[in-house]
């Protein structure tokens, strides 16, 4: 299982928080469900970080059978609808996003 995480670092305002987490769950989700060959998608919050531990707000997992899957979904059309919704939920957002790839065995 080749895990794809999308990882949020920075923070969302207090007052936008609820507002931001709204449009992450409603609206790029499902865009990302949309992928081809994807497997499932969750969206991780952090609950209590360790100290000194870097500023994650959200992580996006992105489950795929294989590298080539992967591959697939990310040179797919649909991958530029997903990056146009979520461009258009990121606002309150200050930040950067990086991506990690996990090998999952299990």
């Amino acid at each position: 299982m080749i895990i794809r995480s999308a990882v949020l670092e920075g923070h969302v305002a207090p007052g936008d928080q609820e507002a931001f987490d709204h449009s992450m769950r409603t609206h790029v989700l499902p865009a990302i469900r949309s992928y081809p060959r994807l497997r499932d998608v969750r969206l991780r919050k952090l609950a209590v970080p360790e100290a000194g531990a870097p500023d994650v707000y959200m992580i996006f997992d992105l489950y795929f059978d294989s590298l080539a899957d992967m591959d697939a979904a990310l040179a797919s059309e649909t991958r530029q609808v997903v990056r146009k919704a979520i461009a258009e939920n990121m606002a309150a957002f200050q930040g950067r996003v990086y991506h990690l790839v996990f090998n999952e065995d299990t």
